[in-house]
């Protein structure tokens, strides 16, 4: 029997699902980021020994947080934003704040960094190659426990993440259905395909390329690398559309940032980061079968997918509300691709994700 996909009905519609025209941001779109509205309280939780989905081991594992108002006396009204895969946990900043998706007025606010990055264990701590590969189910157990034992958290109001935060988010709700009310995915997919893999890889390689390399043993970052891989990577992060709108300075401003980014990352960090994300396919622990993976879903989820990214496919994020008992489905009009779901002040896609998370949020506290 089909399961009823629940969409916030819009204005147009297209193959079956909803979506909304609107009249997009200049080129000036990215230039603006939104800075989150309240100053955070930071930590780092020991979560002990921890044994990795692929067999490895490590005797301490740390999870970084940030943390915006209170923790109420249920202990009932967390929300957890988790990030993606070039991320810490400030990239969802811009959404948090009062009137935001994210308000600390209403919920206990919890940022983290996923294991490899930020203030979470990584391989640049020491282990560098040797540090377990990890995955995304890796990333949410550690982060479980964090939860669980740092906060004394049974039951978390909402899980929220996009791109491989959103990879988490899902893993989320179908490892521990019951600890949430709720869950929103912004541009998420059921598991990585064949653009994002092949992207990974390539970034991978061109790392490799860098003499200073060294076959994983270097003494100074291979900074040229890692520039040529972010440079190699942002193009699938957008639309063709979008590249074409550029000026040649305003395209290199563009490749600029996200080279700077990549340049600040160490190597092996990045390529264990980025193994994990591309790994992502939700149907691993059920013999290949997403359809029951997603049937262990029973709490709300809201999808919020670009109706423009190439990086993750559109039918993946089709799938999971297909196969989600409770799901809310609605594609965010953008021409930004991927990147479309990025807090930019006065962006209509942040204005957009905004208002559908509050709805989804407002709809779930009445219900």
């Amino acid at each position: 029997m089909e399961r009823p996909v629940h969409r916030i009905l819009l204005q147009k519609k297209t193959a079956a699902y909803s979506i909304t025209r609107q009249k997009l941001a200049s080129k000036n779109w990215s230039t603006t980021l939104q800075k989150v509205e309240h100053t955070g309280r930071d930590g780092v939780h020991d979560i002990g020994p921890f044994t990795f989905e692929g067999g490895g081991h490590v005797e301490s594992l740390s999870v970084g947080y940030t943390t915006y108002g209170e923790l109420n006396a249920a202990r009932d009204n967390m929300l957890l934003v988790l990030p993606g895969t070039a991320n810490t946990r400030h990239s969802a900043d811009g959404y948090i704040g009062s009137g935001k998706a994210f308000d600390p007025g209403q919920h206990f606010v919890v940022t983290v960094d996923a294991i490899g990055a930020g203030t979470s264990s990584k391989p640049s701590d020491g282990l560098r190659g040797n540090f377990p590969q990890y995955n995304i189910r890796d990333m949410v157990h550690a982060v479980c426990r964090l939860v669980t034992t740092a906060f004394g958290v049974k039951r978390m109001a909402y899980v929220a993440g996009a791109s491989m935060g959103a990879f988490q988010a899902l893993e989320w709700a179908i490892h521990y259905p019951d600890m949430m009310r709720g869950v929103i995915l912004m541009v998420p997919a059921a598991q990585t395909g064949n653009v994002f893999r092949g992207a990974v890889g390539a970034a991978k390689e061109v790392i490799k390329l860098d003499p200073g390399w060294n076959a994983g043993n270097y003494t100074l970052q291979p900074l040229a690398g890692l520039r040529a891989a972010g440079r190699l990577y942002f193009p699938w992060t957008v639309t063709d559309d979008y590249l074409e709108s550029l000026s040649e300075p305003e395209l290199e401003k563009e490749l600029q940032k996200t080279v700077t980014r990549a340049a600040q990352w160490d190597a092996w960090d990045f390529i264990r980061r980025y193994e994990a994300s591309a790994s992502h396919d939700i149907s691993v622990p059920f013999e290949g079968q997403a359809g029951l993976a997603l049937a262990r879903v029973t709490t709300r989820v809201l999808i919020l997918p670009t109706n423009t990214d190439r990086l993750l496919p559109l039918a993946s994020a089709r799938q999971i509300a297909e196969g989600v008992a409770q799901s809310h489905y609605v594609e965010v009009p953008s021409k930004h691709g991927h990147l479309g779901w990025r807090p930019i002040d006065g962006a209509p896609e942040t204005i957009f994700i905004t208002t559908a998370i509050q709805k989804f949020i407002k709809e779930g506290e009445t219900s």
